[in-house]
């Protein structure tokens, strides 16, 4: 599952699990088939994104009913987030009108290989 830090030329995957109330028993249960899922960088919890760059569209993982997934670039978050580097920033999925989550996420300027 996804790392809570953001490392600078390195791809970071955005990944969450949604699930709805299922009609008959309430229970969550995977929310599958969504289509318009977002995932991007924001400097603010649920904002807007940082950059058009740092915005990705989420796709539904075939082997895992509910996950949904997209890969931000690299060199898109060395050339966005270099200013950012020590401070957190806000990983938001949704889809604009019925799905909003927010995570923190820390720009780091390398990856600990420990």
């Amino acid at each position: 599952m996804p790392t809570p830090f953001i490392y600078l030329d390195n791809d970071h995957l955005i990944e969450q699990d949604l699930t709805r109330p299922a009609t008959t028993t309430g229970e969550d249960e995977a929310a599958t088939g969504l289509s318009g899922l977002t995932g991007r960088l924001s400097a603010t919890d649920g904002g807007a994104t940082i950059h058009a760059s740092l915005s990705v569209s989420l796709s539904e993982r075939s082997a895992t009913a509910g996950r949904y997934y997209g890969v931000l670039q690299g060199a898109d978050l060395r050339t966005q987030l270099l200013t950012y580097v020590g401070s957190w920033v806000w990983e938001v999925v949704g889809d604009g009108t019925n799905v909003l989550t927010s995570a923190r996420r820390r720009v780091l300027a390398t990856r600990d290989p420990g």
